[in-house]
């Protein structure tokens, strides 16, 4: 008999296994409704046994909004929507260490939220493990959510209200790609923007911290100050209580909120190649 829906907490205080998807097929408006409270309910989802190919992986997040539009000229995806993230392309080919996607991997090992350095950005990630080596590393998350809420009150109060200017030349330059190495038209595309450091889910109502390694100051203090605040609330939000590391499997389908988590990659330089393809929808109303 099919298991319909049913969800198994792997985390502390959040992430769930979700059974009863077949995800390459095309969902019922129930389905993404279910999936769309549940992602809100545990922050983090796991599919396993999702082996899509591009074209289905391309469809199943478009359900859930408008697909990403391109970030960077020079980091390859099998579509506009989709990135490789892995070691190797889709030919083989090492992704060089030193090429625009090579640094784009290196500081995906900071804790982040994806595409906050956009007006509209990411509401939703998906990342599917195509190829997996022998002992993957592992992608850790981070409960937003909760970290926020076992802040006092006092500091709640202090935190509401602030606002943070998030930039991609930030998170890029903490590992090396300072603004000199991107492309012109990448600068000119994509200007520091404005998000609260507070944000409200629209489903519940309950409030999280919206931290990534693109949170570059808060707006209207002296630049050094803010970003020890930011460094301070992402390490309190990624201590261990608050934390859960993904242990891949072949074909899983990892689906999260950005709204309300951070993530993480863990450092892999072994010889057998990782492939993994990245996927996500935008906010539609700035935040």
């Amino acid at each position: 008999m099919t298991i319909k829906h049913a969800y198994r907490r792997l985390g502390n205080t959040f992430v769930a296994e979700a059974a009863g998807f077949d995800l390459r097929r095309p969902l019922a408006a129930d389905d993404v409704g279910q999936i769309e409270s549940a992602i809100a309910t545990y922050g983090v989802l796991v599919f396993r046994k999702q082996p899509m190919d591009a074209e289905q992986q391309d469809a199943f997040i478009r359900q859930f909004g408008p697909g990403r539009t391109p970030l960077f000229k020079e980091v390859a995806g099998a579509s506009a929507t989709l990135i490789d993230v892995g070691t190797v392309d889709d030919s083989g080919n090492p992704i060089s260490k030193d090429s625009v996607q090579g640094w784009y991997n290196l500081a995906n090992r900071l804790w982040h939220t994806d595409g906050s350095f956009l007006r509209l950005p990411i509401r939703l990630t998906g990342l599917l493990a195509r190829e997996l080596p022998p002992s993957p590393p592992p992608t850790e998350f981070a409960d937003t959510r909760s970290a926020w809420a076992s802040l006092p009150a006092s500091r709640q109060a202090e935190l509401e209200g602030l606002q943070v200017i998030h930039s991609v030349i930030r998170s890029r330059e903490q590992v090396g790609f300072t603004a000199d190495k991107f492309d012109p038209a990448t600068l000119r595309d994509h200007p520091p923007v404005t998000h609260p450091l507070v944000r409200v889910h629209p489903q519940d109502g309950l409030k999280s911290l919206y931290l990534a390694s693109h949170a570059s100051h808060v707006d209207g203090w002296e630049v050094e100050r803010g970003r020890a605040l930011i460094a301070e609330l992402i390490e309190y939000s990624t201590q261990s209580r608050f934390t859960y590391a993904h242990s891949w499997q072949p074909d899983d389908f990892v689906l999260w909120d950005d709204r309300r988590t951070m993530h993480r990659a863990t450092p892999y330089d072994g010889t057998h190649p990782r492939k993994m393809r990245q996927c996500a929808v935008h906010e539609t109303v700035p935040v």
